[in-house]
């Protein structure tokens, strides 16, 4: 396995506990709800980015343009 997919495995378990963190964080403690859900879909959609399964999918890329 090349070293790239480890670090991006090791930043996306870092950005997966930042979330189960402020979810759990959120619910026990009063804050403002529109920030709350601000800060958890910024954090899954910085998971799901650093997802080494999506960076190696044909959909991703398709996307940069490196393969029709």
């Amino acid at each position: 396995m090349k070293s790239s997919v480890w670090f991006w495995g090791a930043i996306e378990g870092v950005i997966w506990y930042g979330f189960i963190y402020y979810l759990l964080f959120a619910l026990k403690n009063p804050v403002e709800l529109w920030f709350a859900s601000l800060v958890l879909l910024v954090l899954v959609f910085a998971g799901t980015m650093a997802c080494p399964w999506v960076h190696n999918s044909q959909a991703w890329r398709r996307m940069l343009g490196k393969e029709e």
